[in-house]
Order: structure tokens, then sequence, then C-alpha cells
């Protein structure tokens, strides 16, 4: 298959917003800091642009590409690119979905996506939305849903506690027959 017929997603948070931005880009995919100073195309065939505007990515820092059904990067920087922590060696390099790609202060994944899967891209885009949204969430919210049912209970046993000794004081009192009443009455 050609790598023309072929997609990537790049999927990261913006370090400067916290925006999840995952565009799907047709291979091969130049990243760099000015477009004007990526090549426009590459074996001859045209390339996607992702321009990425910080002083930290060079101004044609990566190329990625996809050679049978593998996602391909090959680091075209001063500044260096990283593959799940590590300097990327001179050369085309591999990449999997669960690779981590560092360029600059950005933290990303590559997925492939054939045409036919375009469909689950978009079911792909819903979870990643639905894991940012838990993200957004405060750090604490687990505690407290773990906690909270704890302190209802806690709670419910404190009232019947309460109600219980409440009835019971209110309770009218029989005066008790002493036992030698009882038995001197005979």
């Amino acid at each position: 298959m050609s790598a023309e017929s072929k997609s990537v997603q790049l999927i990261w948070k913006d370090p400067a917003t916290g925006e999840v931005k995952q565009p799907l880009l047709r291979a091969p995919i130049t990243i760099g800091r000015e477009i004007d100073q990526m090549p426009k195309e590459v074996g001859g065939i045209s390339v996607s642009s992702l321009e990425l505007n910080h002083q930290q990515i060079s101004r044609y820092h990566a190329l990625i590409t996809v050679v049978n059904e593998k996602v391909y990067i090959t680091d075209q920087s001063t500044n260096g690119t990283f593959l799940n922590g590590r300097p990327i060696r001179p050369g085309i390099q591999p990449l999997s979905s669960k690779d981590t790609l560092r360029i600059g202060p950005y933290k990303m994944t590559a997925t492939l996506i054939r045409e036919n899967d375009l469909d689950a891209t978009e079911r792909n885009r819903e979870q990643t939305n639905l894991s940012q949204h838990f993200e957004s969430l405060p750090k604490n919210t687990l505690v407290i849903w773990l906690i909270g049912p704890i302190v209802l209970l806690l709670m419910g046993i404190g009232v019947w506690f309460l109600v219980t000794t409440v009835l019971e004081r209110s309770r009218p009192q029989v005066p008790a027959t002493p036992s030698s009443a009882v038995e001197s009455g005979r």
C-alpha cells in the first residue's frame, strides 16, 4: 500500500493551554516551527505540515512517514526528538501507538489510521474526550466519592443512636413493685 493512502493521528496536550489536540494528517508529515522552512514534498509525495510554535522546536524538526503499515519518525532537528524519554538515534525510527514522542515541550502519540478506519477514529476521539474529562476533575474527586458513602453510613448510625436514646428516655417509667412489699402482702 502506498504512503499517500495512510493517515496518522497525533494526540497531545498543549503545554500552554492544556487543550487536547488530535489532528488527523495524511502521511508523510513534516513537523516544525516554520512552515516555509519545511519541505513541500518527500519522495515526490505532497506532505502535510504541522506547525508547532515554540522556541524549542526547530524550523524543520521531524518527518513522520508510513511504510508497509508502520509509522516511522526521522529527527531533522538541532534540539533533538525523544522517543519514550530517549533521544532518537540518527536515521529513521519506528513508532508504535504506545510510544510517547517528545518534540520540544510537546508530548504526543502517533497512531496509524487506515482510510477505512476513519469511523474508528471518531470513536477514539470520543474516548479521548471522555478520558480528558476525567483528567480535568480535581485529583481528590475519587477520594471524595469513596469517603462520601462511609460518611453517610456513619451519619445514619449516629442518627439511629440519637433517636433510640431520645425514645428510650422519653418512655414512661412504670414504678417497679418492690419484691419485699409483694412478699409481705401474702
